[in-house]
């Protein structure tokens, strides 16, 4: 039995996919990673290996034989001399980075982010063959010159199947994981052909190697091995194609031997061996193979020596054959028979030949025995089964919103709607950090150095920018507001580090290791030191306010658990409100800040923006970001939030999920629009948007409110349902929405809804005046339960309920009708009745509260008991109204009851 053994493992780049690559003659091992440096390895032990750095990242690499192909952050495919590294030119060029590179004698195959594939024959530029029909950046792929085909696997699901040459798709096989970047991929799939004639194709799926025949595409067989216990990120044919190595997303390698189909035994992987990357055989040693995982580790694994066991079983198999004319038995088409073990010696055929029969029967009872007893031995030893492990969601780290990955050379520390700080390291050390504002009135820009402090945080806000290192304890705030001595700084306490940080107009926060929340004001005096009942994730901050979102409990299998705390502070006391945050499973939280009116607002990494309304206490989904993209491995980066303007200002990224630093992007307007059911219908428009101006404080809200509901209400009449526009008055609850309702449906003809809704007068009275006193005393604390009026109902026991039927106007009814519609003073003397309203200067505390709310405060003398038994203005009217008395309505608040004095 052939058995692979593990070299240690070499540090090789930061973390992040790395990839890697043998030399055609294998004397070189070639690295590339996510710090943009390419290494070369002469061997695994290589304790000097030669470092080159060609930009911010280098996603791939692929050697030609005399040049290195590598791929960079400027989205091109750039061929360099080898070994001495110097420029020759670019090969391809995409609208993204090109994630993988294959050469194949002539040809040289790259596939990107932006979802296309280019082919490129020979050294001529700008010759490629595109290849387009993915939907989804392109994550491995595999090229066999002979055949002219070219296999891609993307994140879409798909794996398909090209002819180059002509450009035309010859087959697709879906079911594959499906990402929408390259960076948040961990099961890459690999397709591998094989390399002798091409008669097969490999590719990675769950726990198997499914392998194809490029004859008719049909499934030829599938790999198994039963000692890995996660699933295949990548596999690869050996040059000779006999054996075909797996990696796993837990750092497991398989072995397998194509032409037996079983795998081989490999060393099992130390415990700091992460997810595996990439694979590369070594063309000048069929035995050994390197590896890279996802914490930019390098690894080998090669072929170890045959145990002494196996060495004595065939020293006596070759004595017992020697001097003997013994042939094996054959089977059916000259197979080894069954009872062969597969290494070419069958101990039972050499037993039957060679023992007598009774020797035979002898040696076969032994060896039951002998089983037997091995495997009552392997059942004790193995009796305590292990635990099943269960995979967790992997907990998220805290970061800054609005900022750039630490492991950026150039990276964004902070980007909001006041304006953009951004951070420059250079090889030898230095740094500067550079401060842009949107509006030049609030200040001018900055340029500071950052060589001793070494700032990786950051927060800007029209008062203050504060700059912070998670490496330290150091926090160093400048007041852009302040005259004289703009700049303050001082350390944290008993080596406490900063994890968060985040400046509003009037307070800067720090979130530090110990779950500390430390708040200061602008020009550095102490206030309160909160405790944080988790891990930090995010802080966000507006004027007075602040947001701090942490990890509540452990991760579950599919998603984390978040809480926050909203602090609201005034003068020198606080107030801390616990908020739930929501997150749809399996999404991280990517933004977290305040609208312009100071809302909290949340974005994850799948492009879902929530809002929170605090008389609600609930989060809710107002726009999907990623539905307004073109492609599906496009994101929007986040930069602020509009209520009044209905717009998200964001940045895309294509194929990216972070913006570059240079060229500066463009920030794009994105309208909100809630994730309702068939939005492209006429009505779920008007139903957004009548939601949005509920739920958020929209420019012309209550106008925009009464244009959305007649609009409903019209339609609901146009397509015969009475029912739903009567429910939406009433619902509404505004005698504004009930006088127009009632004269649309006059006009309609629709005798018996104008008839009812003229009965909802009362009611919705009663509703607007019970929220005219909420509003005076919300600001008190005191909660007030409407109470309506009782409507009389009759008693229908045993009476069917018929339809109401049709009704036939005179020419005096319909006189008196269409001067009931068109009376511009329908309401003036059913206002009049209403009980007095102290004067008083009502603050709205919330959209939603005060829909249709009248926006004046009204004074009317109170009328005597007499005046009240006099018929309404509808009655008098309406000639098909019905007679009723109002009856007593109150409005409960607290303990006490406030008479309303409707008679």
């Amino acid at each position: 039995m052939m058995n692979f053994s593990r070299s240690s493992l070499r540090y090789a780049h930061t973390n992040g996919y790395t990839g890697l690559l043998y030399t055609p003659k294998g004397d070189y091992i070639i690295t590339c990673g996510t710090d943009g440096d390419i290494r070369h390895w002469t061997c695994i032990s290589d304790d000097d290996p030669r470092s080159t750095c060609l930009g911010e990242f280098v996603m791939c690499i692929a050697h030609t034989g005399t040049r290195l192909l590598a791929s960079t952050d400027r989205n091109t495919v750039h061929a360099y001399t080898f070994p001495d590294m110097d420029s020759d030119g670019i090969l391809m060029r995409f609208t993204a980075p090109a994630t993988c590179l294959r050469v194949c004698g002539e040809f040289t195959a790259a596939g990107s982010e932006d979802t296309s594939i280019k082919v490129l024959r020979g050294d001529n530029a700008g010759q490629e063959t595109m290849l387009e029909g993915h939907k989804g950046p392109i994550l491995a792929l595999d090229v066999h010159a002979e055949r002219q085909l070219l296999a891609s696997i993307a994140g879409d699901g798909h794996l398909k199947i090209w002819n180059f040459a002509t450009g035309v798709e010859v087959k697709s096989v879906s079911g594959l994981p499906r990402v929408n970047s390259f960076e948040s991929a961990s099961l890459f799939g690999t397709p591998s052909f094989e390399p002798q004639c091409g008669e097969q194709l490999a590719y990675a799926l769950d726990k198997e190697i499914l392998v194809l025949n490029t004859s008719n595409w049909e499934l030829a067989y599938k790999l198994l091995d039963e000692r890995v216990s996660s699933n295949y990120s990548c596999c690869q044919f050996s040059p000779n194609g006999e054996r075909l190595a797996a990696g796993t997303t837990s750092g497991e390698l398989s072995i397998f031997d194509v032409k037996r189909r079983r795998a081989l035994q490999v060393e099992a992987p130390p415990s700091d061996c992460k997810a595996i990357t990439c694979l590369a055989w070594n063309p000048a040693n069929m035995d050994e193979l390197a590896f890279c995982d996802a914490t930019g580790q390098l690894g080998t694994i090669f072929l170890g020596d045959e145990t002494q066991d196996e060495l004595e079983l065939v020293g006596e198999s070759d004595e017992l054959l020697a001097g003997t004319d013994f042939e094996f038995e054959q089977g059916n088409g000259g197979e080894v028979d069954d009872a062969d073990d597969g290494d070419g010696v069958s101990l039972e055929q050499l037993k039957r030949k060679v023992m007598s029969n009774a020797n035979y029967a002898e040696a076969e009872a032994q060896d039951d025995d002998d089983e037997h007893s091995r495997h009552s031995l392997a059942s004790s030893s193995h009796a305590p089964s292990a635990t099943p492990q269960v995979k967790l969601f992997k907990q998220q780290a805290a970061f800054q919103p609005g900022a750039t990955p630490n492991e950026l050379e150039h990276r964004y520390l902070a980007w909001n709607d006041v304006g953009i700080v951004s951070a420059h390291a250079e090889p030898n050390g230095d740094g500067a950090i550079d401060v842009e504002f949107h509006d030049a009135s609030v200040h001018h820009a900055l340029h500071l150095s950052n060589n001793y402090n070494q700032h990786n945080v950051a927060s800007l806000s029209r008062s203050a920018l504060a700059l912070a290192s998670t490496e330290s304890g150091k926090l160093v705030v400048i007041a852009l507001a302040a005259a004289g001595n703009k700049e303050w700084s001082l350390s944290l306490p008993d080596c406490e580090s900063v994890e968060a940080l985040v400046a509003t107009s009037q307070l800067i926060a720090v979130a530090t290791s110990n779950h500390f929340l430390r708040l200061f004001s602008v020009m550095g005096t102490q206030r309160e030191v909160l405790s944080i009942p988790g891990p930090v994730l995010a802080l966000a901050g507006h004027e007075h306010s602040l947001l701090c979102v942490y990890h509540s409990a452990g991760c579950s299998q599919q998603q984390q658990h978040l809480a926050g705390m909203l602090i609201h502070v005034s003068g020198l006391s606080l107030r801390v409100e616990q908020v739930p945050v929501s997150l749809t499973p399996g999404r991280q939280l990517s933004w977290l800040g305040f609208s312009d009116v100071g809302s909290p607002c949340l974005a994850d990494n799948m492009g879902l923006v929530q809002l929170y309304r605090r008389a609600s206490n609930a989060w809710f989904p107002i726009c999907d970001t990623l539905k307004q993209s073109t492609s599906v491995c496009n994101n929007y980066f986040i930069v602020s939030l509009s209520e009044p303007r209905q717009i998200i200002q964001a940045v895309l990224c294509r194929a990216s999920s972070y913006p570059m630093t240079n060229p500066r992007p463009m920030v794009q307007e994105l309208r909100l629009q809630l994730p309702l059911c068939d939005i492209e219908l006429e009505k779920t428009e008007l139903e957004d948007t009548l939601m949005r101006a509920c739920i958020m404080q929209v420019d012309g809200a209550e106008k925009l409110q009464k244009e959305m509901a007649i609009k409903l209400f019209a339609l609901a009449c146009s397509n015969e349902c009475e029912a739903r526009a009567r429910e939406l008055v009433e619902n509404i609850a505004c005698t504004e929405l009930l006088q127009l309702a009632v004269k649309y449906a006059s006009k309609r003809g629709r005798i018996h809804l104008s008839d009812r809704l003229c009965e909802l007068l009362p009611q919705l009275e009663a509703v607007q005046e019970a929220r005219k006193q909420q509003q005076l005393l919300g600001a008190n604390g005191i909660a007030a339960t409407i109470v309506l009026p009782m409507m009389p109902q009759l008693s229908t026991a045993g009476t069917p309920k018929l339809a109401p039927k049709a009704m036939e106007l005179s020419a005096s009814k319909r006189s008196a009708l269409k001067r009931f519609s068109n009376s511009p003073n329908l309401f003036k003397a059913a206002a009049a009745s209403r009980p007095a309203t102290p004067d008083a200067t009502i603050t709205p505390l919330d959209t939603q509260e005060n829909l249709f709310g009248e926006s004046e405060s009204q004074t009317s003398d109170t009328k005597s008991a007499t005046e009240s038994d006099q018929r309404s203005p509808l009655n008098s009217v309406n000639p098909f109204a019905m007679k009723r008395k109002l009856v007593d309505t109150g409005v409960i608040f607290g303990s006490e009851k406030l008479k309303l004095a409707k008679k």
